[in-house]
């Protein structure tokens, strides 16, 4: 990859860019990163404990690289047996094998899928598409205690063993820290290997680690060639650098620069080939910097639309391989050069430059940590839905109070929205709703649905819908997934956001083996639980729930269009 690649344009943040970049030099920011030192984003000794204990990242491609002979023998090993290639995990244990795998072709006769759900249609479609006799699992956990990825190994590991009339050690592989409960389960159950990670790499910094590299290896994709592009990505953003040609230290100025003047949106708009990417960028940015009241808030998987959209609260990321068709991504670059949006325009040259580009946005996130004056490397408000998750699994109660339905769906309020949504019908509530939206708000789509089509298309349909209609940033979060990733901004990030959440009724449940419960059950569950987390902190947040997949997608679209 060439290094420099990356085009910043500060436009109407000239002057503040230029100020942060000066001030992050005189702080000794790059020094102080590859130092490991917390003094760069606190002094409060709590915080620096933790923050000390999390920057393995940093020398992850160096690390990593004396691993790469090992790694490729044992997916040599592998292909001869396994024809199917499933991660069963959440957030930093599955965003960047899913990059990897959209991003590099299929080895002949091998498929490869990340299931980061617990919505019963997704758990069954993935066990479909494979012959479980032939399928290799990724039981992928930083802690080794995440509910939805131990319900998934649950299920499967019965499965198979049903299938194969055997012990199914042999079908599971895990990777995990030293000493977590996943490793010890991996043992007392025969896994084929167990990868232990080094501990001191949080999960969204853990791209060029075992979590990203073990089923990059397995999707047969040269690591040799994207650990070298994050060395000397590396190189380029390190304190020998000079800062006007460092990729991560310009990047992170911007992002900073740009939140801490009120434009705190940041657009992901890429070509189809990097789509995935945003979704990682989506959690590394989020989870890092959404705390304490401040934070950015990514749109991940933008479709470009009018360059107005983009005119005022945010900034603008554009990503393209060489070579990619990007006439619609060039038209708007040159608009919003026009309307002085600050963007960043970024190139890749090959798919191994994924490597690189993991490592800067790594880099630049802690710098706009620091910048905004926040710990990057803790998620404070992550374990509150977590806990009301298990509470409401074992007591099985609901959330929010219903307040208008019909025979496709009914509709909820939490206590902060529903004293000011007085409403006799479906589209009169909506309405209501989207009068509670401030200068400067965004509208987080919340769908605990299948992440498939005809689902996905739908659900983007009507993104575009209310993006056009409300003219504000909208945000969509398939759950549990989002959990892992913005979940922890739409909690402790900025004061704003209007929450619109989607259930659905399951027409097939799974129950999920020695657990006590079904995949129906922990999904409602974790979807009620996050609804309490938000609605407890004020925010306007609604639930959705449809009777059916299909029709209740049409007439909420229906009644969309008449309340947008």
């Amino acid at each position: 990859m060439s290094i420099h690649a990356q085009r910043i344009f500060p436009g109407r943040l000239k002057q503040a860019f230029s100020a942060e970049v000066a001030r992050l030099l005189e702080r000794r920011a790059v020094s102080l990163l590859w130092a490991k030192r917390p003094e760069l984003w606190t002094h409060d000794p709590g915080h620096a404990r933790l923050i000390a204990h999390r920057l393995g990242w940093l020398d992850a491609p160096h690390t990593m690289l004396a691993e790469v002979e090992r790694l490729r023998a044992f997916a040599c090993e592998v292909a001869g047996e396994a024809r199917h290639v499933v991660v069963l995990g959440m957030g930093g244990s599955s965003l960047a094998p899913e990059v990897f795998s959209l991003s590099f072709p299929a080895p002949p006769g091998m498929s490869f899928s990340v299931l980061d759900s617990t919505v019963p249609a997704a758990v069954l479609a993935a066990e479909r598409a494979v012959d479980l006799r032939r399928t290799l699992f990724l039981v992928a956990s930083k802690s080794g205690t995440t509910i939805e990825t131990l319900s998934q190994f649950r299920y499967f590991y019965a499965r198979v063993e049903a299938a194969a009339g055997q012990p199914a050690g042999r079908n599971f592989i895990a990777i995990t820290d030293p000493s977590s409960p996943l490793e010890a389960l991996a043992r007392e159950r025969s896994f084929r290997h167990v990868f232990l990670n080094p501990s001191d790499i949080g999960g969204r910094y853990s791209a060029l680690s075992y979590f990203g590299l073990v089923p990059a290896a397995l999707w047969q994709i040269d690591l040799d060639g994207v650990l070298q592009s994050a060395l000397a990505m590396r190189e380029a953003c390190g304190p020998a650098a000079a800062p006007e040609v460092n990729p991560a230290l310009q990047l992170g100025a911007l992002l900073g620069a740009a939140a801490a003047a009120g434009l705190d949106k940041l657009f992901l708009l890429a070509t189809p080939r990097l789509a995935p990417l945003t979704d990682w960028i989506e959690q590394l940015v989020a989870e890092s910097t959404g705390k304490e009241g401040k934070g950015i808030v990514p749109a991940a998987r933008e479709v470009a639309g009018s360059a107005e959209l983009y005119a005022e609260g945010c900034s603008v990321a554009t990503l393209a391989f060489d070579g990619d068709e990007r006439s619609e991504l060039d038209r708007l670059t040159g608009a919003l050069e026009r309307l002085g949006v600050p963007l960043v325009d970024i190139r890749l040259s090959r798919g191994e430059d994924l490597g690189g580009e993991f490592f800067k946005w790594e880099a630049a996130t802690a710098i706009a940590g620091a910048v905004l004056g926040v710990n990057p490397f803790d998620e404070p408000n992550v374990k509150e839905s977590k806990d009301n998750t298990a509470r409401i699994l074992a007591q099985r109660s609901a959330a929010g109070i219903l307040l208008a339905s019909d025979a496709l769906l009914n509709l909820f309020a939490g206590s902060a929205a529903r004293h000011r949504l007085a409403a006799s019908s479906l589209s009169e509530a909506l309405r209501g709703f989207f009068a509670l939206r401030r200068p400067g708000d965004y509208l987080a789509l919340l769908a605990f649905l299948p992440r498939a089509e005809p689902w996905a298309g739908s659900l983007d349909a009507i993104r575009l819908l209310l993006r056009d209609r409300l003219r504000l940033p909208v945000l969509v979060g398939y759950g549990p997934r989002y959990l892992h990733s913005i979940g922890q901004l739409y909690k402790g990030g900025p004061a704003a956001g209007l929450f619109l959440m989607i259930t659905a009724e399951d027409p097939e449940d799974l129950p999920v083996p020695e657990a006590g419960y079904t995949f129906g059950a922990l999904k409602m569950a974790q979807a009620h639980g996050d609804f309490e987390a938000l609605d407890r902190r004020g925010k306007p947040v609604i639930r959705v729930h449809l009777a059916g997949l299909e029709a209740g997608l049409e007439r909420l679209r229906q009644l969309l269009v008449e309340a947008a």
